[in-house]
């Protein structure tokens, strides 16, 4: 027990030490933490022969290795970044920001409990915006940040739905045992989860069409770059993992898991052969893998995932602490390297014509057939009664071959060498490969008959399992012809244009762009134009008469505000909030005092509503004073629905603490703005951290007293409800990220005197 939990409060540790060394000396035991807790998670994988438990964490099997892989990645990335980013301005943020990464994929894989589980499913979004934008004075890092930060908070609404109709249909927060109750109960709305937990995890891997964050993302520091691809991405596979138990009940998760695989591995590895850039290249690269990663989720195989997911992560990982040196060697080299893609699609360059290509297609297409039978009947002969696993050995099949024909043309002077050792490589690789799939699959399914269970629901949908294999069919056969016609005299009129769209990233990004653009100038329309709010109002009027409607409901809603009283309460805030905040929080505390919340079926919806609309007027928020007089309303709102008066301090607590904060920027840097002031990271570190703390309890964070208050209100409501309640919860963490986090980045103006709390 002992030793377990210095493996999950190492990071933690790590981060205290910060306040009392040096940043040099810092790094350096930041490293020797990391590195202990490695070399203790690997002794209890090997060593330790039964479970343990505490508090809200499991070290088992699948756990326990996890972490380990982690850690490893974690040391490598600790011991590289100590030399790299030496001389970076920030060293120390940086090392505090990687432990707490750290702890947080611990915390993550180690979880037995379903709000923990949440809270670092979505915490890894927020550390990895303030990793991503460590440059915080170049804008294009900062819009990256941004654009990684919204994409993981998306795929935090299926997992939060998830765990609501979890604990809502089975009254326990324990993983251990939900898995227990599940397996002795059948229910016939377990595929629900499923679906949500897929969806989230497809979001979070980088699949296409959410693909864009991680490909855009490379304005932090390289170690970040190989930290994002080695571990964060690979979200999905361990979600999924632990919800193994679940999966023997899905519908269509695993069906969607590998459809948008394959899309996403096509596309991913084509689009990686048209990048110029190395680092966006290699991004590409780890959307193909993680395409490939999805598609044997899809077909139940998730030991194999999870396996994939180390060796692609540690590969991944190297590529990327190496590409540093790569691009600083091509910087001193005036010669730009041909582009093979290029001279294939638009010069059309001729082949050597000494290749017997018949002779080694059928070498290419005949051996790796047979050793990809041979491996899976040697280690696993159960494989072949299972109909969805078959499909991993069409795909192991043409891979193979892929590397045998490659194997070939760089092997032109000894090819009957080359087919020999290219023969025996594929089998040792295949091997491994299989029978590591074969000896995680007891960490990954633990109980007996699971992963059976799981085999046969993955395509169960014969619709499904066709079209998932026509796809993969065409997709293969059209990237053969295009091949083929590029290499003839006459080749077809079709590649040029085909080079022009891949070019352009098949314009994902433009869209982005667009959708962006547009959900801003919707935000305009919605948050200024009384009419659509009011016309909304109506849709969920109940049909109640006015008159039924209790009278101290309208007194209370002046003072916890609802629409669209809650619209004069924002004005005076607004407009007065040195002065109007505190006598607004004060009338509203006396209110309570002797007002109790009514029964109102009408009231509810109506509260739900008003937490929707100021959160997306919060979007908009140029100031303090702005941001504030949204926020009072947004987060009171939740008293009405929950019922609970007690909840007042906690929901209050986030737009107090950003008011003295905002005073505090008036009176020290004679300004509100989010817009005017920038750089505060820079100049004043601990006036942005409490800023970044305070700001987290008004989105409504998990493990922030406020997000309790919410998630207590979530279980309370209804479907209508719970949807406007969800949808609000994104709007804040977007509000907060667009508004009250831009003065932390960008430059420090000349005309400002910076003065830090503990600086005066």
């Amino acid at each position: 027990m002992v030793i377990e939990l210095i493996i999950l409060i190492s990071p933690l540790l790590s981060i205290i030490t910060s306040l009392f060394l040096e940043k040099r000396h810092y790094s350096k035991v930041s490293t020797i933490l990391t590195g202990i807790a490695f070399f203790l998670s690997l002794y209890v994988l090997l060593f330790a022969n039964k479970e343990s438990s505490f508090i809200f964490f499991k070290f088992d099997g699948l756990g326990t290795l996890l972490a380990s892989y982690i850690l490893l990645v974690s040391l490598v990335i600790h011991k590289y970044s100590e030399n790299y980013m030496k001389d970076e301005q920030g060293l120390k943020r940086y090392f505090i920001l990687l432990d707490l990464m750290t702890w947080n994929l611990l915390t993550l894989v180690l979880s037995n409990h379903l709000l923990v589980l949440f809270a670092s499913w979505h915490l890894m979004g927020v550390i990895l915006y303030f990793l991503l934008t460590f440059n915080n004075r170049r804008e294009q890092a900062v819009e990256s940040g941004r654009l990684a930060l919204f994409t993981h908070r998306l795929a935090d609404v299926p997992l939060l739905i998830a765990v609501f109709l979890l604990y809502k249909q089975h009254g326990t927060f324990e993983i251990s045992k939900l898995a227990q109750v599940i397996t002795t109960e059948s229910s016939d709305t377990l595929w629900i989860p499923t679906l949500l937990i897929i969806l989230s995890g497809i979001i979070k891997s980088a699949q296409i069409p959410f693909h864009v964050w991680l490909v855009y993302s490379m304005e932090g520091p390289t170690p970040v770059s190989a930290l994002m691809h080695a571990g964060i991405v690979n979200a999905g596979s361990i979600i999924v993992s632990k919800f193994s138990f679940l999966f023997a009940y899905d519908l269509y998760g695993l069906s969607l898991s590998f459809l948008v695989g394959i899309i996403t591995a096509v596309l991913g590895s084509t689009l990686m052969l048209i990048q110029n850039d190395v680092k966006r290249a290699l991004g590409y690269s780890t959307v193909g893998q993680m395409g490939y990663m999805m598609m044997e989720v899809g077909v139940g195989a998730f030991a194999l995932a999870i396996y994939h997911m180390m060796a692609h992560g540690i590969f991944k990982a190297t590529l990327f602490l190496s590409s540093g040196g790569v691009i600083h060697e091509a910087r001193r080299d005036p010669n730009i390297p041909r582009d093979e893609v290029y001279d294939a699609l638009i010069k059309k360059e001729e082949p050597y014509k000494d290749t017997p290509t018949l002779f080694y297609g059928a070498i290419s297409l005949l051996v790796p057939l047979l050793l990809v039978l041979i491996t899976h009947y040697i280690f696993e002969p159960d494989f072949f009664k299972y109909q969805a696993p078959l499909i991993l050995l069409f795909f192991g099949w043409i891979t193979s071959a892929q590397v045998l024909l490659n194997l070939f043309k760089v092997g032109r002077e000894k090819p009957r060498l080359t087919a020999f050792l290219g023969i025996v490589s594929l089998f040792v690789f295949l091997s491994i490969y299989v029978f590591m799939s074969l000896l995680l699959k007891g960490l990954v399914f633990p109980y007996e008959g699971l992963q059976e269970k799981v085999y046969e629901r993955a395509f169960s949908n014969p619709v499904l399992l066709v079209l998932g294999i026509a796809i993969s069919l065409i997709l293969v056969l059209v990237g053969w012809i295009l091949i083929y016609f590029a290499n003839r005299e006459e080749p077809v009129k079709v590649h040029l244009s085909l080079y022009a769209h891949l070019s352009r990233e098949l314009y994902f990004p433009d869209l982005y762009k667009l959708i962006g653009e547009g959900f801003m100038k919707i935000a305009r329309i919605l948050a200024f134009t009384s009419f659509s709010a009011l016309s909304v109002y109506g849709i969920f009027y109940t049909g109640e008469p006015l008159k039924n409607f209790p009278l101290e409901a309208f007194i209370l809603a002046f003072f916890i505000p609802l629409f669209p009283i809650s619209l004069i309460t924002s004005y005076l805030i607004r407009r007065f909030w040195i002065y109007s905040y505190p006598l607004v929080v004060l009338l509203g505390v006396i209110s309570l005092a002797f007002i109790r919340i009514p029964e109102n079926e009408f009231l509810y919806y109506l509260a739900s509503f008003t937490l929707l609309f100021h959160s997306l007027r919060a979007v908009l928020s140029q100031s303090f004073k702005e941001g504030i007089s949204e926020l009072y309303p947004a987060l009171l709102s939740l008293i009405w629905l929950s019922k609970e008066e007690a909840h007042f301090i906690f929901l209050l607590l986030p737009s107090a603490l950003l008011y003295l904060l905002g005073i505090y920027t008036k009176r020290m840097l004679h300004t509100d703005s989010f817009y005017y002031v920038g750089g505060l990271m820079e100049k004043i570190p601990i006036y942005s951290l409490l800023l970044v703390m305070a700001s987290l309890q008004a989105c409504l964070t998990p493990l922030m007293p406020s997000f309790y208050s919410f998630f207590d209100t979530l279980l309370k409501a209804n479907v209508i409800q719970a949807t406007l309640l969800i949808t609000g919860w994104f709007l804040l963490g977007a509000a907060i990220a667009l508004s009250v986090w831009r003065p932390l980045h960008g430059l420090p103006r000349e005309d400002i005197n910076y003065t830090d709390f503990m600086r005066r």
